[in-house]
């Protein structure tokens, strides 16, 4: 049984975790002090290094909490289906199939907000990698992105090392992505203040009817 002690402990780390996601996606590393992160958590300027060390671990702790968050929405689903997705007897008609099983999950965590705060620091990763970056393509984000284009390239007829299909599985990707990279856009646009189940599922279904184009390639 952990100590009362051990508790606050693991509190307060989760606490400055979850603040560093927070302004390290609003700033970025060199923007955000550690001054910054201990007050927004609501502990002490010597937390971090008695949890962390160095800022840059903290970095990637926090880059490690999001993968983990993100394992929780797609690990499921990834582990329901990986065998067939990698089957040498997978169809183009399955392959379409599973595209639209495992997109469902990415694109509800990608337009809800749940994922506003982290986004924002994954983002910053991709236009400029760091240590964290790996972390994350490590992670099931990785594990995604690689089931997206092997299923892309058997249900287009494609070789799945092609640069053919692997830009086609970006493409898929790059649409959910629009609703969270492009939030302000897509929220201006569509004329709401925020998107909600129904435009979430609009979404998904656009999505989903793409998806079946590629059995016309």
């Amino acid at each position: 049984m952990s100590k009362p002690d051990d508790s606050r402990s693991i509190e307060t780390r989760d606490q400055l975790v979850q603040a560093a996601i927070e302004l390290f996606g609003l700033a970025g590393y060199d923007g955000t002090s550690t001054r910054a992160i201990s007050s927004k958590a609501g502990a002490s300027l010597g937390a971090i290094p008695y949890h962390f060390k160095t800022k840059e671990n903290l970095y990637l702790a926090a880059a490690e909490t999001i993968a983990e968050q993100v394992s929780r929405k797609l690990g499921p689903v990834l582990d329901a289906f990986e065998t067939e997705i990698y089957s040498d007897k997978l169809s183009r008609k399955r392959a379409i199939s599973l595209l639209e099983e495992i997109f469902t999950p990415f694109v509800t965590m990608l337009a809800s907000n749940v994922s506003e705060t982290w986004a924002r620091f994954t983002l910053r990763e991709q236009a400029a990698p760091t240590k964290a970056f790996e972390i994350l393509y490590a992670s099931d984000i990785g594990r995604f992105f690689r089931a997206v284009v092997h299923l892309t390239a058997i249900a287009s007829g494609d070789d799945a090392a092609s640069q053919t299909a692997r830009i086609r599985g970006l493409t898929l990707v790059g649409q959910a992505l629009a609703f969270r990279a492009a939030r302000a856009l897509s929220l201006r646009t569509l004329e709401r203040e925020d998107l909600g189940p129904q435009e979430i599922a609009l979404i998904t279904t656009a999505i989903r009817e793409n998806i079946r184009l590629l059995q016309y390639l």
